[in-house]
């Protein structure tokens, strides 16, 4: 029987509550978060259990980050896996949720959009570049990384789109 399974994720601009529930789901059939893949969750196998999930967007230097992971600890969360500035942690479903109204809420928003905007800027840029390039030198080349750059592009912009409309959206209903 395998010991570690792969799940996918809705992207964490899209469907962060739901990537969150669908964690939730595995642990109660005895599945456990293990770390982050390639667009996506690693799972390990272990004891069933009832617990919930939550992500933060975070940039800390090592000092920072213990402060942090201890402000989380004491409030009953502990850090299952970090990458690139994106900490998830896990609770018992009786804990508090840490963020429990907009203001909190949308500062974790502009915390986990600050780069996307920027990313989808720089692609725009290249992809823009490229369909120039491809037009004066007519190379299959130039024309596949311009398609990849454009994909990213348009990615970026999708991404950098659905945190506008969750930040809008908190903003006018106060919930996410």
């Amino acid at each position: 029987m395998r010991q570690t399974k792969y799940v996918s994720s809705g992207g964490l601009a899209f469907s962060e509550k739901k990537d969150m529930k669908k964690l939730a789901k595995q642990a109660a059939k005895g599945w456990h978060l293990q770390d982050f893949a390639f667009m996506g969750y690693r799972l390990i196998r272990g004891e069933p259990k009832q617990v919930q999930y939550m992500i933060d967007y975070r940039t800390l230097d090592e000092a920072e980050e213990q402060e942090y992971l201890e402000m989380f600890k004491f409030s009953g969360w502990t850090l299952v896996c970090s990458s690139y500035g994106m900490y998830i942690f896990e609770a018992s479903v009786e804990a508090a949720p840490i963020y429990t109204d907009a203001d909190t809420k949308q500062d974790k928003l502009k915390r986990a959009a600050t780069f996307i905007p920027k990313m989808a800027l720089v692609t725009t840029i290249l992809t823009l570049i490229g369909f120039f390039i491809v037009r004066v030198t007519d190379s299959w080349i130039a024309s596949i990384v311009c398609l990849l750059l454009f994909i990213l592009a348009v990615l970026s912009l999708m991404m950098t789109a659905a945190f506008y409309y969750r930040s809008i959206k908190l903003m006018r209903k106060g919930k996410d």
